[in-house]
């Protein structure tokens, strides 16, 4: 199963052709959100806007905006929740193909990687049976 998810993590990465973060000018922090276990299970309305937006479909990651890069659109919070049902096991992060790739390291394919904080919010909201709030 791991060999499948990694063949799919080196396809989706092969995909993303765009400028890394690092010659962009000005990139700067990408979130200065954090967020604590003790916090509650985040939505996933805060995780797009602190998360997946910033990572994902801005324009120092914009492989998922414009367009949807293997099937994954980042350019709507709405669009984004849809799209990455294909990627999700509500109520269980680590069959979660999303957190695989974002917890190996896979996705984004350059740097920067969402730091363990942000990693741990999306487990959070994945176990808690990843929601559309």
């Amino acid at each position: 199963m791991r060999a499948v998810i990694c063949a799919l993590g080196l396809a989706v990465v092969a995909g993303c052709h765009d400028t890394p973060a690092a010659t962009v000018p000005d990139a700067g922090p990408l979130s200065d959100a954090t967020w604590e276990p003790d916090a509650g299970t985040p939505t996933f309305t805060w995780l797009y806007d602190n998360m997946f937006h910033g990572y994902c479909a801005d324009r120092n990651q914009p492989c998922h905006n414009p367009g949807a890069n293997r099937g994954v659109s980042m350019s709507t919070r709405d669009r984004a929740f849809a799209s990455l049902q294909a990627y999700i096991v509500p109520g269980d992060a680590y069959a979660s193909d999303l957190f695989y790739l974002v917890s190996a390291g896979v996705m984004p394919p350059t740097n920067p990687h969402p730091p363990a904080d942000l990693q741990a919010a999306l487990m959070a909201w994945l176990d808690a049976g990843a929601l559309d709030n």
